[in-house]
């Protein structure tokens, strides 16, 4: 593979005819010079945020295997949420268990600017106070919610209802939300189907005997026990008069305001390995990147004089360190790879949550109005419900599913290298059982209004079940072995039991059932009110898909339990690099990640930057 470096005198010649501050190319011809203070692996939700903090004062490297989408509209536009993007990927999962032993399963991931937050659902979702608890009680000290709190205040321009949205559902605490930040949040204009919302809301009540309340603001950190109308990382365009998608390229990279001389973004190149150095203290040192164009070609080496920060994501930041010989020593070396870091973490603990989808029911005639269809505009979870344990299961399952959590077996996660010791299972579980305790909610319920159909779709929130992302290549053009492991653990098959029954309750409680027909429920095919454990056990095995928010596959923990990072976000035995993306997430505590995410993008840069201050 021959390398070559950019001709540093062409190269300035060819920048100075540009006048915007952001570079933005797919083209290495046009690059400044081949050293950064800092180089960034990747382009998605983290990494665009993390580099606009440090490129305000540093020079800043971004490179991205996908394209610059900034005028598509199949992105940018909100409800065009679903159909097919120049942005969707997939990798299909290992085989997953299922009704008949196993299961194919699609992962989607975003590849273009913006990443993820380019194609999600948008939905607002934050972790809570007993989430952030568990994690920062892993070993992680400043990561509870009180720290992180304002690193997620900092990210966002919170835009709160108007009377008329106030009126019909929407509501919020100014407290814990940002008003300054990139990432403008807010309820849709106008606010979509008050009447199916309203609904939803009443029936989440009724089925869950009271105990489950309205909140003011699902994202104050005590979000367990409680439903609401959900907000969305969406932006009300003044000019256009139109909702558009805030995702990360379009708050932190696109907007004038945002521009920033010292940033390079190069899309459409891979980045093959981490070069790094060993230093006399047994650490090693990232020097730079080898990148290479995702049509082929021949590789670029660039130069970092400060750090490198991987943000690749859960699926190929792991595959990049292990390509760069950073992982498990035994397996590089058994795929001919030189070990350069024996951490035996890196690609274990990787957790996703399941997700039912398939509980469409439909809709009434006599129900078919706007304000219970939306007029056929699609966006999901218009209301949300988080149930606690005791909500869902009662004081005796309560209890039971406590002393599984605190008595997990670890045998299954052990043999298929998703922990590394039984130690760390054991210590997550307790830990999660401790969130459970205090308000985490167990489950996600939540309701989205069709033209034809209502639907309600569950997930998990806090799997115990623990997989893998592992190469079987050195091809940096190939995708990972992903394997999360979905509903292994006995205690996540019981949670989605759980919520399918719920599902199916709320199927025939007024006022949701009277908008729809009579035979909703059983049209559906989800399970009946009386059906058997067994039943619904099979049903959920076979209806189950990938929840899409994965997390914890370069876990920020202790090194002793399989971490990957310190909470600094350091990967363990190295000077200089970090990680900052959904991969050092090592609990799923954030129901959806993005919100999550431009916290810890916030937050990652913050110490980049407090680092740089003090050399």
């Amino acid at each position: 593979m021959r390398l070559t470096y950019p001709n540093p005198i062409l190269v300035l010649f060819a920048i100075t005819s540009l006048t915007r501050g952001t570079i933005i190319t797919n083209d290495t011809s046009i690059l400044e010079n081949s050293s950064y203070e800092y180089i960034i692996i990747g382009g998605g939700t983290t990494a665009l945020a993390v580099a606009n903090r440090l490129s305000a004062n540093h020079s800043v490297l971004v490179v991205e295997r996908g394209p610059d989408l900034v005028n598509n509209e199949v992105v940018n536009d909100p409800f065009m949420f679903g159909m097919p993007s120049p942005c969707f990927f997939q990798v299909n999962l290992a085989p997953q268990l299922g009704s008949n032993d196993t299961k194919m399963i699609p992962y989607t991931h975003g590849s273009c600017l913006g990443g993820g937050s380019s194609i999600n659902s948008m939905i607002g979702s934050r972790p809570t106070y007993a989430g952030m608890s568990a994690v920062e009680a892993l070993g992680n000290p400043g990561w509870g919610w009180n720290d992180f709190l304002p690193f997620m205040q900092k990210s966002e321009t919170f835009h709160p209802p108007n009377p008329t949205q106030h009126a019909e559902g929407a509501n919020y605490l100014a407290a814990v939300h940002g008003f300054e930040g990139p990432v403008g949040v807010s309820f849709l204009q106008p606010f979509l189907a008050p009447t199916f919302q309203n609904a939803a809301k009443n029936t989440t009540h009724t089925v869950f005997d009271g105990t489950v309340a309205l909140s003011p603001d699902m994202g104050d950190g005590f979000s367990g026990g409680h439903y609401a109308s959900y907000y969305y990382h969406i932006h009300f365009n003044e000019s256009l008069q139109v909702d558009r998608r805030s995702s990360s390229a379009w708050s932190y990279l696109y907007p004038q305001t945002q521009q920033r001389p010292g940033l390079t973004v190069l899309t459409g190149h891979l980045v093959d390995t981490i070069m790094t150095s060993h230093g006399t203290d047994g650490n090693i040192t990232a020097t730079g990147v080898l990148v290479e164009p995702i049509s082929g070609g021949t590789a670029l080496a660039f130069n970092a004089s400060r750090e490198v920060i991987l943000s690749a994501g859960v699926l190929y930041s792991p595959t990049i360190l292990q390509r760069s010989g950073i992982g498990n020593a035994t397996f590089l070396q058994s795929l001919g790879i030189e070990p350069v870091l024996d951490l035996p973490g890196v690609g274990a603990n990787f957790q996703d949550q399941a997700l039912l989808i398939n509980a469409t029911f439909p809709l009434s005639p006599s129900a078919n109005i706007t304000n219970v269809t939306a007029d056929g505009v699609t966006l999901l979870g218009l209301v949300i419900t988080h149930p606690t344990t005791i909500d869902a299961l009662g004081p005796n399952g309560t209890s039971a599913f406590d002393s599984m959590l605190r008595n997990i077996s670890t045998e299954h996660a052990l043999s298929v290298g998703g922990v590394i010791t039984a130690e760390t299972l054991t210590t997550q579980a307790a830990l999660i059982a401790d969130a459970y305790q205090i308000d985490h909610p167990l489950m996600e319920l939540f309701y989205t209004p069709g033209a034809t159909m209502l639907e309600i779709w569950a997930q998990s929130v806090l799997p115990l079940s623990r997989g893998t992302i592992r190469i079987n290549t050195t091809n940096p053009a190939a995708d990972p072995v992903a394997d999360p492991q979905y509903l292994s653990a006995e205690v996540d098959l019981d949670v989605m039991v759980a919520a399918a029954r719920r599902m199916s309750s709320m199927a025939v409680t007024p006022p949701f059932s009277d908008l729809l027909t009579p035979t909703a429920l059983e049209e559906s095919g989800v399970p009946p009110v009386g059906a058997t454990d067994e039943e619904v056990r099979q049903w959920v095995l076979s209806t189950y898909i990938a929840g899409l928010h994965g997390v914890a596959s370069n876990s920020m923990m202790p090194r002793e339990l399989g971490g990957v990072v310190s909470p600094q976000l350091l990967v363990y035995g190295t000077t200089n690099l970090r990680i900052a993306d959904a991969s050092i997430v090592p609990l799923s505590v954030f129901p959806h990640t993005t919100l999550g995410l431009y916290g810890v993008a916030e937050k990652a840069a913050d110490m980049i930057l407090q680092a740089a201050e003090s050399t």
